[in-house]
């Protein structure tokens, strides 16, 4: 008997060398169960394995959540949905985000509303799902964005600051658009949005603000309408773009038309 706990304690040793807590902690209690339920040698190493499977996507999930950090959690199980008319119309629309596929395709969900409407809930309900799929997720105030960046670009450390927002793959600023902002801090929320835009990076923004008072708060209005066109899941620039693509497309055939008229 001796020998055999010794020979445990030595497994369980070698697991955790190996970084397998799962299989760590699992394994004194599996070998005692196999002994009662005639488990096979297959059958171990299967409950093994999903156990540390599990054990690794709990971690990554806790670190994600901890990384993002949240200053309270939310789930959409706790929202009132059936508060009001307003809310229960966008029921479906909201929880057609949490499937995660507009990470993927860059799309930016917007909350706006006047304040004590949920949209802070929702947007870290959001964030929230995003994490336990393991995705990075950042989730801010603009307030506390804008004064990180400002202190770091202080202390010559503004790139390094600006890849933990830029490089998440999924950014939640709350309260956006809401203070007034000095021309730094202007230019500062325009790199963070525009190079998320780029790298078609999924921004969630939640403010009290339409978009055309939006230059009520930045000091350049050509500044706040190019913002607010990045922050648009489809902006107005696609749009232009997209116009243009198809006006030259339209030009030929119009012209050979023409040309076969005549």
């Amino acid at each position: 008997m001796k020998r055999d706990d010794d020979s445990l304690d030595l497994l369980i040793q070698k697991l955790r060398w190996l970084r397998l807590p799962g299989m760590a902690q699992l394994v004194a209690s599996l070998l005692e169960q196999a002994k009662n339920d005639n488990l096979t040698d297959l059958e171990i190493l299967h409950r093994l394995c999903d156990e540390e499977r599990a054990s690794r996507m709990k971690s990554a999930v806790d670190r994600r959540i901890k990384d993002a950090k949240f200053p309270e959690l939310n789930t959409v199980d706790g929202f009132d949905f059936d508060f009001d008319p307003v809310r229960k119309k966008l029921r479906a629309r909201y929880l057609a985000l949490h499937d995660l596929s507009f990470l993927d395709k860059g799309i930016n969900p917007l909350f706006i509303g006047i304040p004590g409407t949920g949209k802070t809930f929702l947007a870290r309900a959001l964030a929230y799902r995003a994490c336990q799929a393991t995705r990075r997720v950042v989730f801010t105030t603009a307030t506390r964005m804008l004064n990180d960046l400002a202190g770091a670009e202080i202390h010559g450390q503004l790139e390094r600051a600006l890849r933990r927002y830029c490089r998440a793959d999924f950014l939640v600023i709350d309260d956006f658009a809401v203070l007034a902002m000095d021309p730094a801090q202007a230019n500062l929320a325009f790199q963070v949005i525009s190079e998320r835009y780029e790298y078609h990076r999924s921004t969630c923004i939640t403010t009290n603000r339409l978009f055309k008072d939006w230059p009520k708060v930045f000091p350049d209005a050509l500044n706040a309408q190019i913002i607010a066109e990045l922050c648009q899941p489809e902006s107005s620039r696609d749009r232009r773009h997209r116009t243009r693509q198809q006006g030259q497309a339209r030009a030929p055939a119009q012209r050979d038309r023409i040309s076969a008229e005549s």
